[in-house]
């Protein structure tokens, strides 16, 4: 049974602003986690502001999501590029 995927307006503004080829890269991502949002490299995310959230690499991005496992849905909440200010 496939997962739903919705994206937030943040999450879709940060995608938009990426470039082309990158905006493929996590559409790939995105994609294949319809079918599990737990394989490849996700983690659970630690502190007060990111609790209840994952992170999924992708590239030199982390996607951002949260899962709700009734209901079946994946939902993306940001997609950050790496850098040492990512997860502050």
């Amino acid at each position: 049974m496939n997962w739903t995927v919705e994206l937030s307006a943040s999450a879709i503004k940060d995608l938009k602003n990426l470039p082309r080829n990158r905006q493929l890269q996590i559409g790939r991502a995105i994609d294949e986690m319809e079918f599990d949002p737990m394989a490849g490299d996700m983690i659970p995310l630690k502190g007060s502001e990111w609790k209840g959230r994952f992170r999924k690499r992708a590239g030199p991005y982390r996607i951002i999501f949260m899962l709700n496992r009734t209901a079946r849905v994946v939902a993306f909440s940001a997609i950050l590029t790496r850098s040492e200010k990512t997860y502050r």
